[in-house]
């Protein structure tokens, strides 16, 4: 991901309060944040993004996110699999995520990948006020 990348960024934000140009900017220069896009070079069309930290053998994905002609095409399922071979690169031993009980695709993706829950957090989202569920990986230690 890179500054070439914001505005594809923004209209691609679905969530409510969405993130913007600002926010993911800030993002790409934290100390312990990374990100990977995915796109169709020919002709270029940005597919989704995903936005992590991971410090100290832990991670966290922020924001993760499929534009609506790739939905359905494997998109997610790439993003996710190459954030968590980044992880396992870097040693990381545990990954966090939220995300919005109404969701479940995007649970079902995670569930596919490991990912199980471990807590609730009731009214965490706004627009609409939602809860979110927890989510931790394991990852096997290297």
């Amino acid at each position: 991901m890179s500054e070439g990348d914001l505005v594809d960024l923004v209209r691609a934000e679905q969530e409510k309060p969405a993130w913007t140009a600002a926010q993911f900017a800030e993002e790409l220069y934290h100390r312990y944040g990374w990100q990977l896009v995915a796109c169709i070079r020919d002709p270029y069309q940005f597919a989704g993004y995903i936005c992590c930290r991971s410090v100290a053998g832990e991670a966290e994905i922020l924001k993760l996110a499929v534009t609506e002609d790739f939905r359905g095409q494997g998109v997610g399922n790439l993003l996710l699999g190459k954030a968590i071979a980044r992880m396992v690169e870097e040693k990381v031993t545990r990954c966090y995520l939220e995300v919005r009980d109404s969701n479940q695709i995007a649970k079902s993706l995670y569930e596919k990948f490991g990912f199980r829950q471990i807590g609730h957090r009731k009214g965490y989202y706004t627009s609409p006020r939602e809860d979110a569920i927890v989510y931790k990986l394991s990852l096997a230690k290297c």
